[in-house]
């Protein structure tokens, strides 16, 4: 039987597709011919080709690129097309789970609304252009650029690592005098400056498991925060241990870590700190907690943060603050995170330098918080994203003639207050690098889609990691689905070899890789690491099967090498060793909440997993999955607790008005008792001006006011102060909860715990 062109659905008529249950773990696809949509080629039971077999699967890492957190994946790919995605259970990270935007990257991938064709600035509107065209403007512009030695020109990315981020740095480099941002709204660039200064390390490992409490403020490691599926697989140990591990969740809106915690409380928002230091205050009352203070002065300075005080700044009493700092003593070693809203304040600085005070004065810096090893190649940790790299592009863009953007969309997710609409449009050439059409590409003079993750090559180091010397590959696990569009990898080597010719040795970014990852094998033989004991440096089990005996040398080290790493998704590299924390622990000085009479309400922009910074919300999957606390889809909400919502005279479904100095946004109410009576919260994510899910909800990053760090120079994303007003109207909110009546007949009836315990005692 040949191979035959036909069209999938009349061959899915004929033929059922079932799948089989083999298991491989594979290098790469080589980027050949795309695939066009609704066409496909059947292969041949009888001439197999590169693996593809009529109903049967073969699995391919790789590595997710839907968050910042770098999840390792495994590809299920059928006759030649990717069906389905799952953790790498190989991964440190993950260790096999995966996300709902982990899963949802499949539909990314396949998104209809992908670019096929570069766009180009014609008459004001952006016209489909040729591809020899796109590379002539590109080149045109890069042109001008070492005209210019670099003098006006940026690149803006969100986080970039391994080995596309270090090819970035060199193409900024030759450029000359150009510059590269890097942004990202929910980093934690403000938590790792203070780590850097109280520790010696930017992102210390956080040992949840090892803890016997953990007492979170804000901090939403199972849902939104730094890298969550690491965390989940690290909560479910907290929780299995001989003693369960108790967790304590204090923070203004109830996040789905708080969901899950043995005891949430909600605090004023801005205020952790005060709590944080007054806890500190009564644990030093025990002499032998009191010793770890560095000096009298500190003992002294906690003293203003006495019992009745704190109470009043943060609205928790008094004896559920004594209560906290029992339950820290009692139960050791704990745990002290903080992160989320905490973090997003003009004191968040201070709010993590307090959480420090803390994990030292209990004991918990070395045992449940401790240092990762060293890392020996530094140009392929993650060059981690932050709003005030955002704020310097901004206030640079009035002396660029040229802007590179590639994966970010600062006109969405960026606050209307940077200016940075108006900025762009006083560049002459704005080029971004994009698959979807999205508020940022609809500015730009030129638009050159790029492959998906699923089709390009790459190694990544998240910011997090929770093994130190660990990268994440990236392959392609199909062929393009689209002709013409290129890996980012490729765009750059070939401008940086027009340049440079130590760059044209290399025919693609692949080739690059390669390269450069087998020089690491090189480097560490060299120093004595790694005598050709590939597991020392690489524990795949594909390479194991294949080199049963450690003495065994292949005839071709750098192919079997490099073959081993792209199969098991990852590579392990020799570190230094992890020095022992050093804290230089201080007491922060906390200022007072100030009162606002005409914004009496805290503005909480909320994380939620599916949308994260608005980045997902043109993928219906992510659309259509209820939140986890409100179930409610497709749509923007503001939550109020009742009590707020009574005084207000405001009933689920009103439309209310939240204006602050900046602005207002008109949205739908949701009382919800899960918030501080005195805050009011509106998700990300939604309130889109371009693409699929244009009109849907409302943007909370348009009426922040410009409030930032007091130290770190970050957005304070939970800072601005709000009014609420009900305009009178009300409209439907669609929800995912069950309810008690359908059709207006009662056919479920729900009751409380305390009910089912009195009939049981009755």
């Amino acid at each position: 039987m040949s191979n035959k062109t036909v069209d999938r659905r009349a061959f899915l008529k004929v033929m059922g597709v079932s799948g089989g249950g083999m298991f491989v773990a594979l290098s790469g696809c080589a980027p050949a011919a795309s695939i066009e949509e609704g066409v496909e080629v059947v292969t041949s039971y009888v001439d197999p080709q590169d693996f593809v077999i009529p109903g049967r699967e073969v699995w391919y890492a790789s590595t997710c690129h839907q968050c910042p957190a770098a999840c390792g994946i495994h590809a299920r790919v059928m006759e030649g097309r990717v069906r389905k995605l799952e953790g790498n259970p190989d991964s440190p990270i993950n260790r096999g789970s995966l996300c709902s935007m982990g899963q949802a990257g499949l539909q990314q991938h396949y998104n209809p609304d992908r670019l096929q064709r570069p766009l180009a600035r014609q008459d004001g509107k952006l016209v489909e252009i040729g591809w020899d065209d796109a590379r002539q403007r590109l080149a045109e512009a890069m042109r001008g650029v070492h005209e210019r030695k670099g003098a006006g020109f940026a690149l803006l990315t969100g986080q970039v690592s391994g080995h596309l981020a270090g090819l970035m740095q060199s193409f900024v480099q030759s450029t000359g005098a150009g510059r590269h941002y890097a942004y990202e709204l929910l980093g934690t660039s403000t938590a790792r400056a203070v780590n850097q200064q109280v520790a010696g390390v930017a992102t210390p490992q956080l040992n949840i498991d090892q803890a016997s409490l953990v007492v979170s403020f804000g901090a939403d490691f199972l849902g939104s925060w730094q890298s969550p599926v690491h965390f989940s697989g690290q909560y479910a140990a907290f929780r299995k241990q001989k003693r369960r591990g108790a967790l304590i969740q204090i923070e203004p809106k109830m996040s789905l870590t708080g969901a899950n915690a043995d005891w949430w409380r909600p605090i004023r928002a801005g205020t952790e700190g005060w709590l944080m230091l007054g806890v500190a205050r009564l644990l030093a009352q025990d002499p032998l907690i009191a010793a770890r203070l560095p000096s009298a002065e500190m003992a002294k300075a906690l003293q203003a943060y006495d019992l009745q005080r704190v109470s009043q700044e943060t609205d928790i009493p008094a004896d559920q603050i004594e209560r906290l700092a029992r339950a820290l003593v009692k139960r050791s070693p704990s745990l002290v995170l903080v992160g989320g809203p905490a973090e997003a304040q003009e004191q968040g600085s201070r709010n993590v330098a307090a959480g420090w005070l803390l994990n030292h004065l209990l004991g918990n810096v070395g045992k449940t918080i401790s240092a990762p090893g060293r890392s020996l190649h530094p140009e392929l940790d993650a060059i981690a994203g932050s709003t005030r790299s955002l704020r310097d592009f901004a206030q640079a863009l009035p002396a660029l003639d040229t802007v590179f953007v590639h994966g970010t969309n600062p006109l969405y997710s960026g606050a209307a207050f940077i200016g940075l609409k108006e900025g762009l449009q006083s560049v002459k050439t704005k080029v971004v690098f994009a698959s979807i059409l999205d508020e940022t590409a609809a500015t730009a003079d030129l638009v050159i889609p790029v492959r998906s993750y699923l089709e390009d090559w790459g190694t990544l180091v998240p910011a997090y990691s929770p093994q130190a010397g660990m990268i994440q590959v990236q392959q392609p696990v199909m062929q393009p689905l689209f002709a013409g569009p290129p890996a980012i990898g490729d765009v750059l080597l070939g401008l940086l070899a027009k340049k440079n010719e130590e760059y044209a040795q290399w025919s693609d970014f692949q080739a690059y890789l390669r390269h450069r990852v087998q020089a690491l094998r090189i480097e560490a033989d060299a120093a004595g690491m790694t005598p050709y004991k590939l597991p020392a440096l690489l524990e795949p089990p594909v390479f194991k099967a294949a080199a049963p005996h450690e003495d065994f040398v292949p005839a071709d080290l750098d192919r079997a090498f490099w073959e081993a790493t792209v199969a098991a998704g990852l590579l392990r590299l020799p570190t230094g060793a992890a020095p022992v924390l050093k804290v230089k622990v201080r007491v922060p000085v906390i200022a007072a909440v100030a009162p606002e009479a005409d914004y009496p309400f805290d503005f909480i922009a909320s994380t939620r997993m599916g949308h994260y910074d608005g980045r997902h919300a043109h993928l219906p999957w992510l659309q259509e999955l209820p939140d986890p606390l409100t179930t409610i889809v497709w749509d923007s909400w503001a939550e109020l607790h009742p009590e707020t919502a009574k005084k207000l005279g405001i009933a689920s479904g009103d439309l209310i008005e939240i204006s602050s100095a900046a602005g207002s946004l008109l949205v739908k109410a949701v009382l919800f008792p899960g918030i501080h009576p005195g805050a009011v919260a509106v998700p990300l994510g939604q309130g889109h001006e371009v693409g699929y899910a244009r009109g849907i909800g409302v943007n909370p990053l348009h009426i922040l006011v410009p409030k930032f760090d007091t130290e770190s120079g970050e957005l304070a994303l939970c800072g601005t102060r709000v009014k609420i007003r009900n305009t009178g109207k009300k409209e439907v909110l669609v929800k995912l909860a069950p309810t008690e009546y359908q059709h207006e007949r009662r056919i479920v009836r729900t009751v409380s715990a305390r009910q089912v315990n009195l009939i049981k005692e009755g």
